[in-house]
């Protein structure tokens, strides 16, 4: 059961950046809308008639973090997104995992000049479709395993660049399964999530639709989400930042949002739970680490499904990545220190999430607080001078934090080196 916990003291202003951060990084309704559209073509194609799996087509669902809705931008100066669904098929008696791979990446591509033949790649455990606009869309063969939960499943992994392999070998897999069991474990308190989508509807109302915009029938985006789920996407933010450009694989989404589903907890701060969720991470890889082991990670619906198995390969890669999470960790001490002023964590934020979302939070933000002093809106303590963010109108008291104090300290003259508007 999640647990009730009495948020410490911590500064509105952090709870309100980090949270108009995770919406910056993560799909955006259009987006949102645009992925199941992409994903609905997708299963209809894969089962058109002259396709080599016409009829062998059974379920196709969304899976991983499109599942339970904690997908973000996969590069730091690209909106490209990773789109993952599964193909629940019926495969022929006697088939290989390199020919069932095969099999699907024919179905996809089609005949020379439709819609896919240029776009497609076979990977090795699923076939990628690479849109022209920086979304991936993963789509993964599976059989159904009898006798087991529902939709436990074999995947099937094979290098298509490697000739000696002719087989290529199954997994165990329940992605469905994990993702209900991830949903039960998340829930959003209702303040909290109509709050969040509020910030989220106002943001997207400013951009610009894309001039290559599919059109897409009318979606209903479940951005009404909870702070694990955003603590989650947060998390995966720092390591997408701390990993860019290093060599080898990232330590798996999968995992993290199994930690994150075991400390999810009902709290006024998202800071609170973004820093509960990065010690856990922390301190559960280090004490593997510490033992000499590599850390093991499993589908709490299905055993035999690993999620840890192609990362860690070493020791090694333990290593960087606790050194990661102890530099997070660091980082979001100093963040939270009662004298850490805005510009300060303007720095902090872009060291942990990258220069170009967090520049536009903190912009933006300063403009709101400029434009509440300007027109006499901001409520101040007179004991202290201090401003009151929900009361201001800069937050609703479910994003700043609704057990927290909701008040910060007015800045004396300096907007980010410039004069406050006159």
């Amino acid at each position: 059961m999640n647990q009730i916990v009495r948020p410490t003291s911590q500064g509105d202003v952090i709870d309100i950046l980090l949270a108009d951060l995770a919406i910056r990084v993560q799909l955006s309704p259009s987006n949102y809308s645009l992925a199941v559209y992409r994903a609905n073509v997708l299963s209809d194609w894969v089962d058109r008639p002259a396709s080599p799996l016409h009829g062998r087509v059974v379920l196709t669902y969304a899976q991983g973090s499109m599942a339970y809705n904690a997908t973000i931008a996969r590069k730091l100066r690209t909106d490209e997104f990773d789109i993952d669904i599964i193909a629940q098929i019926i495969v022929r008696p006697g088939m290989t995992a390199k020919q069932v791979l095969d099999e699907l990446y024919e179905a996809v591509r089609g005949e020379l000049g439709s819609r896919y033949y240029k776009m497609v790649e076979r990977r090795n455990r699923c076939v990628t479709i690479h849109y022209a606009d920086g979304m991936h869309l993963d789509i993964t063969p599976a059989v159904l395993a009898d006798g087991r939960s529902p939709r436990t499943s074999f995947i099937f992994n094979h290098k298509p660049e490697d000739k000696s392999d002719l087989t290529g070998y199954a997994l165990w897999a329940n992605p469905y399964g994990f993702a209900e069991w991830f949903k039960v474990r998340t829930p959003s308190s209702d303040a909290f999530a109509r709050a969040y989508m509020g910030r989220v509807q106002k943001w997207a109302a400013t951009l610009e639709a894309r001039a290559d915009m599919e059109a897409v029938p009318e979606q209903k985006p479940p951005h009404e989400k909870s702070m694990a789920v955003i603590a989650l996407q947060l998390l995966k933010r720092n390591r997408n930042v701390r990993f860019d450009g290093r060599s080898g694989r990232r330590p798996p989404s999968v995992m993290l949002s199994k930690f994150a589903a075991e400390v999810a907890v009902q709290t006024g701060s998202l800071f609170d739970q973004f820093r509960r969720l990065a010690q856990h991470v922390h301190d559960t890889i280090k004490l593997a680490h510490d033992r000499g082991r590599l850390v093991s990670v499993t589908n709490p619906t299905c055993a035999e499904d690993v999620f840890t198995d192609r990362w860690p390969a070493s020791l090694n890669d333990q290593a960087i990545y606790i050194a990661d999470l102890k530099h997070l960790l660091a980082k979001l001490y100093e963040l939270h220190r009662p004298d850490c002023g805005l510009p300060e964590m303007q720095d902090i934020l872009s060291d942990l999430f990258g220069e170009t979302p967090t520049l536009e939070v903190v912009k933006a933000y300063a403009e709101r607080l400029g434009n509440v002093i300007d027109t006499g809106n901001a409520y101040q303590e007179r004991s202290s001078g201090r401003i009151d963010v929900v009361r201001s109108g800069l937050a609703a008291p479910a994003i700043a934090g609704a057990s927290s104090t909701t008040s910060f300290a007015a800045p004396s003259h300096k907007f980010f080196g410039t004069e406050p508007p006159a």
